[in-house]
């Protein structure tokens, strides 16, 4: 059997990993490709003895990001055998392009023709034959996700052949490149030459710098350009992927039979609404606010749940009966009653009860609230609507350094950072990634929600405005991050196109939701069970345990090792409003976890004996506790704004320690590591001053002093760096879909 090495490329979302993994099982190695933080993933054929090298997608060999510019370096490196190019048979137009260029090396090739059972659903139908024949490779038709047609891929394999068109382009253009590739270097293969002359001629940035020294080069390309644009009539940078796209539309004419399905008459009629100039914009605003008012507000006033009284019937909300009937009630009671038949030891009995029931259940009796968020968020992702919601954006994400692209995973934010954040990788601009790393966390995922939901009822007596109000603040703290950053040098790369697929609308199957909400509440539900558990267990002793008569178990909770820490450091808090060790703790077993706020603030609570008011909710324990931690006069307004000061830091601060992780190696950098840490720590420390400080003032709840000084510091410089004028502006491309 003879070895060979496969080259795999494709557009992104063609099925190419999914083709790779049928291939290779798991026979894979993953690494990253010398000198850049790209992945590098190798796979083996065992049967055959062939190494398949997965390259990252891709729509363009014009390189606008660290992946293009892998892939095409290792075409170059001629380091391969064949190439096995995936082709998604439901976008041929898209997706052809890139085979045009693929055949341009020379090289043995294969075209696998994917997702042929979504085209048949459709009522497609493709000509294999005639495709192959167009193209001039071999071309087999499957479905990957089915692992139908894998053979033929194998078999296809065994015996490739060169591309039998040596050149798509008219006569003129195909002289030129001929032309500027005899003057290039020895040693390149005639593929590689063909190619990057089509690249000089196109001025492709990387060569034209590449062969600045060379006049011979240099030369017989500006006199190329000038051939084809009097040939033409139009300039040759623009000619190549016009000419390319003719190519494809006359090799698409003859092989595909093409029948509007009823989809997609369905789907161009909502888009002549949803996809509207001036409408988009508002109706997605709407769908949101919608969205997290169902969620929030739902789960927080309808009286469903019926409880027997003494005298009457009394209907709670969903929300307060999970956190003081189920938790508060029946689980305690539960635990509780089971310790004391027991026999257990009182500080055992207290753990069970106060530490683990109180703490743990006070983040799960968050549960409805995020259930139903996810409920909304999946149908609004599997009907098709937010990936138009990405289109729609676009032009507003531009105005401050990113692209649509950034708005997905700024979605997947609303359940976990940590996928999330993994998600920017699919951007492709280095600049845009780099921002979109540092904001996307910004959204707040379900972690988030029970300090909201805490807030919410406790602070701000369920007004309906608050959620709005919290989203809006997350969007503002997003786009004044971006319009600051790309006004610095570091971030002035250009913003790249924005290409993605926009699927037909289509009525999501109540299972596939119900497996989504399952998928992602089970997640919320384990990460409870674990670290969150840990956390509230190590609270419990050091808020039970300490030294006042030599080391044992302490009645005052003021007393033990929990307040002696939080002592120590609350300081630090104190311009911000809530400088208590109570508060500090909190925040700090937050950074592991973002629900360990709501279960250490739980535990407090439950062994403060200020608070131990027997059927005292936590809500009610933390409205007294905001009323008096900043030692100003108690209000409503006062408890307001401590709330929020509270909430802005928990909330816009670093994330948990797992999504960091995850931003670490997405960054590939230490320096950027440290500086996106360092960012959000102050964004948030800053946003809580300048609430509490200022909006005090305005208020009249806050007096002047020293740290309204600072806080007033604070705005002028944000101010500062918000509107000050950018020297040398950033480059927008702006490319149409087909030169791409």
């Amino acid at each position: 059997m003879t070895k060979k090495t496969i080259a795999l490329l494709g557009n992104q979302n063609c099925g190419k990993s999914t083709l790779f993994n049928v291939l290779t099982g798991a026979n894979q190695n993953v690494g990253n490709w010398p000198g850049v933080t790209v992945d590098k993933v190798i796979g083996k054929i065992s049967a055959k003895d062939w190494d398949v090298v997965d390259l990252p997608g891709l729509y363009s060999l014009s390189p606008y990001s660290p992946e293009e510019v892998v892939s095409r370096e290792f075409l170059l490196s001629d380091d391969y055998d064949v190439i096995l190019n995936i082709v998604d048979a439901s976008h041929l137009e898209r997706s052809l392009s890139l085979t045009l260029e693929l055949a341009a090396f020379g090289k043995p090739m294969v075209v696998a023709l994917n997702m042929m059972d979504i085209v048949k659903a459709s009522g497609m139908t493709i000509d294999v034959a005639k495709l192959e024949e167009g193209l001039g490779v071999k071309v087999v038709d499957i479905s990957a996700s089915n692992k139908q047609g894998i053979d033929k891929v194998l078999h296809a394999l065994e015996n490739p052949e060169a591309p039998k068109v040596k050149s798509f382009f008219e006569d003129k253009a195909t002289t030129a490149i001929h032309n500027v590739a005899v003057n290039l270097e020895e040693g390149l293969s005639e593929g590689a030459r063909t190619f990057i002359a089509t690249g000089l001629l196109q001025n492709d940035e990387i060569y034209l710098d590449q062969y600045k020294a060379k006049q011979s080069v240099l030369s017989e390309v500006a006199r190329g350009q000038s051939e084809i644009e009097q040939e033409y009539n139009t300039d040759a940078q623009a000619y190549f992927p016009k000419r390319r796209y003719e190519v494809i539309d006359a090799i698409i004419a003859k092989a595909k039979n093409q029948k509007t399905s009823k989809s997609s008459v369905i789907t161009a009629a909502i888009d002549k609404i949803v996809l509207n100039n001036f409408l988009a914009l508002p109706i997605f605003l709407c769908v949101v606010g919608l969205v997290y008012f169902g969620a929030m507000y739902f789960t927080s006033y309808l009286e469903l749940i019926p409880v027997a009284g003494e005298e009457e019937t009394e209907f709670v909300t969903i929300t307060d009966w999970v956190n003081d009937n189920l938790f508060g009630g029946y689980v305690s009671d539960a635990v509780g009653a089971l310790c004391e038949s027991s026999n257990a030891p009182a500080w055992l009995s207290s753990l069970a009860v106060d530490g683990v029931v109180g703490g743990v259940g006070a983040v799960l009796g968050f549960l409805p609230q995020i259930a139903f968020l996810f409920l909304f968020l999946s149908f609004l992702e599997q009907s098709g609507y937010m990936t138009r919601v990405a289109f729609v954006l676009d032009k507003i994400f531009r105005f401050f350094g990113m692209s649509g692209r950034n708005f997905i995973p700024m979605v997947i934010a609303t359940g976990c950072g940590v996928p999330a954040l993994m998600a920017n990788k699919t951007i492709d601009n280095i600049n845009e990634r780099r921002i979109g790393l540092i904001t996307t966390t910004f959204i707040p995922c379900s972690a988030k929600l029970p300090i909201m939901t805490m807030i919410f009822a406790s602070c701000f007596d369920g007004a309906w405005w608050f959620a709005p109000f919290v989203y809006g603040i997350s969007i503002f703290s997003i786009i004044a991050t971006g319009v600051i950053f790309k006004k610095n040098s570091a971030f002035k790369e250009e913003v790249s196109p924005f290409v993605m697929e926009v699927p037909d609308y289509h009525m999501p199957t109540l299972g596939n939701i119900l497996k989504d909400v399952y998928r992602r509440c089970r997640a919320f539900v384990v990460k409870a069970g674990t670290v969150i558990f840990t956390v509230v267990v190590v609270v419990w002793f050091l808020a039970n345990f300490g030294f006042t008569d030599g080391f044992g178990m302490v009645e005052n909770v003021d007393d033990s090792i929990l307040a002696a820490i939080g002592s120590a450091i609350c300081f630090i808090f104190v311009p911000v409003g809530f400088g208590s060790w109570q508060a500090t703790v909190a925040v700090f077993n937050g950074l592991l976890a973002k629900e360990n706020v709501v279960g250490t603030m739980a535990v407090v609570f439950g062994l403060d004996g200020e608070f131990e008011g027997g059927e005292q909710s936590l809500s009610d324990a933390l409205t007294a506790y905001f009323s008096q931690v900043s030692g100003l006069p108690s209000s409503a307004t006062l408890t307001a704004l401590l709330g929020l000061s509270f909430l802005s830091f928990n909330l816009w601060s670093t994330p948990c320690a797992a999504a960091l992780g995850a931003m670490k190696r997405q960054l590939g950098s230490n320096k950027w590591w440290v500086f996106a840490i360092t960012y959000m720590t102050l964004w948030a420390y800053c946003l809580a001053l300048v609430i509490f400080q200022i909006g005090g003032l305005i208020l009249g709840v806050v007096p002047f002093s020293f740290f309204t000084v600072c806080a007033f510091l604070v705005l002028g410089t944000f101010l500062y760096l918000l509107f000050r004028k950018d020297a040398k502006p950033q480059t927008a491309l702006k490319i149409a879909s087909k030169t791409i």
